[in-house]
């Protein structure tokens, strides 16, 4: 096809997105409305209503080949279509329906799963993590579907139930059938940009590995005032257990081999990172503590992508209601995560805590350290095509070029697919920082919302041109 009657054909299929807005924001709606919270179980029939209700939509926006995968856990949804041809580039679009918990919901404006539309955002759980993300990409599929009754491109489709608690069924899946995924590319839509002006691709995430740490000591609660002093207390051994993981100073973790694999990042890539529009005072407006703090001999935006991390998220045991009991508790537990960064592996780093702990803690208690989870990080070239493409299509429907940096946060899929395709990661997003995700009050801005869906429509036909295929004039 011509340039010309290509070019045309996109500019139709982005004037359909536009003046097609207020029926996908109905269809946003919808989703949202379904309380699809995937670790809570009174919910699980939620969870097959949000999961057929997708797939009924792909279905009449001619996604042809869409099917339920409810094998074990909660129900996946798999669609594709795969008119271009063989010669044809296959992108994968990954997304997920399940959202966190709404507590605590006396802290919401309005109900969490009654959509409602303020300020030029729409407020509901699942807004921005992660139905309104999936919603665009839909509709960037639906778009080229109605003007030209095919896609530039072969897509398959992934929409899981299971992202909140760690994505079992589909790393299953995904170890065990990766030929249903084949693709040239993977995009991950599950992320967050920096400004509605500044679009954002991670080059990759930081890995992690969640552990529950339990010092147990009596056999039960003691009276401090017959035992203190003679029998040790497993709240004073915890806590000294948990500062000695971490230098004080330097705020360096003191396990021996933590830091062995961590990767050597070279001048091109601290400059890349010294470029991002975010400087230590937008930090401190966005988290509003008194100062930044973090490991010494790195900035502040070096800490949370590149740098790894130790985390104490909470301690219990004993007794903590109102007034005062003089107890020597039974146990204590703490929960601690590390981020981890490439090429750390989330197996040594338990075995190294979990020996450090050990050698720590004094015969007078016993010591369990359980593991929660545990997932690799990931780390992508991004002068790859596929992702430059996708920088070039947020430049088109943002007005800027994309900014690369290896997320803080971790996607325990991307590692999976990774390894299972071999195929290049976009892993990006139109969420905004402030979009409350995980918190009361989550938001999407519906600019970014329907930009999103035309950077999407672009990037297909990107795909499309860098391959060699032209979409079909309508």
């Amino acid at each position: 096809m011509p340039p010309g009657a290509a070019s045309e054909t996109l500019h139709t299929v982005i004037s359909h997105l536009r003046t097609q807005q207020q029926s996908l924001l109905e269809a946003l709606h919808e989703i949202l409305s379904i309380p699809s919270v995937s670790m809570d179980p009174a919910h699980t029939a939620d969870m097959t209503t949000a999961a057929q209700w997708l797939a009924d939509y792909l279905r009449r926006i001619g996604m042809d080949h869409t099917a339920i995968i409810a094998d074990d856990g909660h129900p996946m949804v798999i669609s594709e279509w795969l008119g271009a041809g063989n010669t044809a580039p296959t992108l994968l679009i990954y997304g997920h329906y399940d959202v966190q918990p709404a507590d605590p919901t006396d802290a919401w404006y309005t109900p969490p799963f009654v959509p409602t539309v303020r300020n030029n955002a729409m407020y509901a759980r699942g807004a921005s993590d992660d139905k309104g993300q999936v919603m665009a990409a839909i509709a960037a599929l639906e778009a080229w579907l109605h003007v030209t009754g095919r896609l530039p491109v072969n897509v398959r489709l992934i929409i899981e139930g299971e992202e909140e608690t760690s994505s079992v069924a589909l790393r299953r899946f995904v170890r065990t059938q990766p030929e249903r995924l084949q693709c040239d590319a993977v995009m991950i839509i599950d992320s967050t940009m920096f400004t509605p002006q500044q679009p954002l691709i991670l080059y990759g995430t930081r890995g992690n590995c969640y552990l529950e740490i339990t010092v147990r000591g009596p056999a039960g609660d003691l009276h401090s005032g017959t035992f203190g002093g003679a029998v040790e207390n497993p709240f004073n051994v915890l806590v000294r257990l948990l500062a000695a993981l971490q230098d004080g100073v330097t705020r360096r973790v003191r396990v021996p081999g933590f830091y062995d694999r961590v990767r050597a990042v070279d001048d091109t890539e601290r400059r890349l990172l010294a470029s991002l529009p975010l400087d230590d005072a937008a930090l401190l407006r966005m988290t509003g503590v008194p100062a930044l703090a973090g490991e010494a001999g790195f900035s502040a935006i070096e800490r949370a992508s590149i740098r790894p991390t130790l985390d104490i998220h909470g301690i219990g045991g004993g007794f903590t209601g109102p007034g005062k009991k003089t107890v020597i508790p039974a146990q204590a537990t703490a929960k601690i995560s590390m981020r981890l960064v490439p090429y750390q592996a989330p197996h040594e780093i338990v075995q190294f805590v979990t020996r450090f702990l050990q050698e720590q803690a004094p015969p007078t208690v016993t010591l369990d350290v359980k593991v929660l989870s545990a997932s690799h990080p990931v780390l992508i070239d991004y002068r790859a095509g596929a992702i430059q493409a996708a920088s070039r299509a947020f430049e088109a429907a943002f007005g800027a070029p994309a900014a690369f940096t290896i997320g803080g946060g971790t996607l325990p899929v991307a590692a999976d697919l990774q390894e299972a395709l071999r195929a290049p990661l976009v892993i990006t997003g139109f969420g905004l920082p402030d979009d409350n995700m995980h918190a009361p009050n989550e938001k999407l801005n519906l600019d970014c919302f329907a930009r999103g869906c035309e950077m999407i429509a672009h990037y297909l036909a990107l795909l499309a041109a860098s391959s060699g295929a032209q979409p079909s004039a309508p």
